[in-house]
């Protein structure tokens, strides 16, 4: 109980999150403003997915699924390779490597045209706190750039306002690709709000749901890509009811906050 209370209080995320609790019934977000998937399908370009580790690209399983089935290029860039999670009987190296792997057959799944890792360390986590990689949004911003100027992506998509649960690293990676988009992409974040969703506690309180996909149809190619996060088989269960497939059932309905080009 010690070492909970220790590790919450020495986190500077504890204080934001209590704030922005206290804060949201006088400043609340605005109202969603709908977009289209056909709309955002309209701007010319390939998509680019940035995330902070291996099985993040879940979250938006539905709609990569979708465009997929739509024929759309799309690019999936990752901060780490994972490492940082429960190793079990394995080293931190065979890990990464594992979860590299998995990544890769998920992405294949879901029909991501490629699959990028930016090569930052995923730092060793704590029961209660974890982690981000100790690079700050400017340079790893412009380490985005670079790779966004290679794509030229009509629609990039990342993490939310609330890190989905507040972790450090899914609030870098937002931070800092807003920051390298600088309004002349569109951008989607990952859980907006949902009231009513079975999982509320993976969802960015703060952030509008401008577009919902709905990813029944694809079940079964979500299912595939899910199954492809071996080492994650445990955490996803847990929270699906007893089983993958609840996890992938309870999460087919995906919501995201858009940020227009000129934002």
């Amino acid at each position: 109980m010690w070492a909970k209370l220790h590790q919450r209080l020495s986190d500077p995320l504890f204080y934001r999150k209590r704030v922005r609790q206290l804060l949201r019934p006088i400043f609340p977000p605005r109202r969603p403003k709908p977009v289209l998937l056909d709309d955002l399908l309209a701007l010319e370009g390939p998509w680019l997915v940035v995330i902070a580790h291996p099985d993040d690209e879940l979250f938006a399983s539905g709609l990569l699924c979708e465009l997929s089935a739509r024929g759309r290029e799309v690019h999936l860039l990752c901060l780490t390779r994972g490492e940082g999670g429960i190793t079990g009987n394995q080293s931190r190296e065979q890990l990464g490597k594992a979860r590299e792997a998995e990544l890769r057959n998920s992405a294949a799944a879901l029909g991501a045209s490629s699959v990028s890792f930016l090569g930052h360390p995923d730092p060793l986590g704590k029961a209660h706190r974890t982690y981000a990689p100790g690079v700050t949004r400017e340079a790893l911003a412009r380490q985005i750039s670079g790779i966004m100027s290679e794509h030229e992506p009509a629609v990039v998509v990342t993490h939310g306002s609330g890190g989905e649960y507040w972790h450090p690293a899914h609030l870098l990676v937002r931070a800092a690709v807003l920051k390298a988009t600088e309004g002349r992409h569109a951008v989607l974040t990952l859980h907006a709000w949902q009231p009513g969703h079975p999982l509320t506690g993976l969802l960015n309180r703060d952030d509008p749901a401008d577009l919902r996909i709905d990813g029944t149809e694809h079940r079964e190619q979500r299912l595939a890509a899910f199954r492809a996060h071996r080492s994650q088989f445990d955490y996803f269960a847990s929270r699906g009811g007893g089983s993958l497939e609840g996890f992938v059932d309870r999460t087919a309905q995906e919501a995201y906050r858009h940020y227009p080009p000129g934002h």
